[in-house]
């Protein structure tokens, strides 16, 4: 039973960047209209740094900066803590906790960005190897005691409205919560 999932199965691709001399004013219009909240922050193509909201709020903001004439490369914070995409959600979440970032650019073996993973990418990739584990357990033990229906519920994320169940069954491969499999019937 393989239960390890990797950075590159969940990250978030293409990751939007910004020149480092971008001035402060364009970036945060930038994560606005793109709905994030960062932005990698690249020199001559090679990611450097990276820029948050929170950043733009305790670096301009709060101490009253022009946001047109702040550079972002003088906002940023580098050097960048990054992962790389074969890494374990786990290495990815001990790196986070480590450092005390929220966001964690995937960086390839030649340097280049190829994605990024987000504290909430964690906890949606650890409840599908979560439900991947628990489905594995119920055909096991199905098969164990030869029944065609499962009867045991099951606590977890219901694989398709994503809402937190305490009575998962398995339908047709996936687990499923009442309120779905009602709706699948």
């Amino acid at each position: 039973m393989e239960t390890t999932i990797r950075v590159r199965e969940i990250m978030s691709r293409p990751v939007l960047t910004v020149d480092a001399d971008m001035d402060v004013l364009d970036a945060a219009s930038r994560m606005i209209s793109a709905n994030v909240g960062s932005l990698i922050v690249v020199r001559e193509g090679k990611p450097i740094g990276i820029i948050t909201e929170r950043d733009l709020v305790k670096k301009v903001v709060a101490r009253a900066e022009d946001p047109r004439k702040a550079r972002v490369g003088d906002v940023m914070n580098s050097p960048l803590i990054k992962i790389h995409p074969d890494a374990s959600l786990r290495d990815a979440a001990e790196l986070m906790l480590k450092s005390g970032v929220k966001r964690l650019p995937v960086i390839s073996d030649d340097g280049r960005l190829v994605g990024i993973i987000t504290d909430t990418d964690l906890v949606s990739g650890a409840s599908l190897g979560l439900n991947d584990i628990l489905a594995d357990l119920i055909e096991m033990h199905r098969e164990s005691v030869h029944f065609d229906e499962p009867r045991e519920m099951v606590r977890g994320i219901c694989e398709r409205c994503g809402q937190l169940s305490d009575s998962l069954v398995s339908v047709d491969g996936e687990m499923l919560c009442w309120s779905c499999r009602d709706i699948s019937r």
